[in-house]
């Protein structure tokens, strides 16, 4: 199962983040499962990944599992 940064592939934190309109820190946090995401954010990131939305929040919660 993938995780974010998995989804994330080849690309930059930095080019993700400005393309999603979030802070490179803080798509780091969310990739390290230590900060909530919401569906905004989620939509997003499903657009800029190129994949659903529900693999995005599959990915996500896979990183607030390895972060408990």
């Amino acid at each position: 199962m993938a995780t974010l940064e998995n989804l994330r592939g080849e690309k930059s934190q930095k080019s993700v983040a400005q393309l999603v309109g979030i802070s490179k820190s803080y798509l780091s946090l969310l990739e390290n499962g230590r900060r909530r995401m919401s569906l905004d954010i989620a939509e997003k990131l499903s657009k800029v990944y190129g994949v659903t939305m529900d693999d995005v929040l599959k990915a996500y919660k896979r990183c607030r599992l390895n972060e408990d």
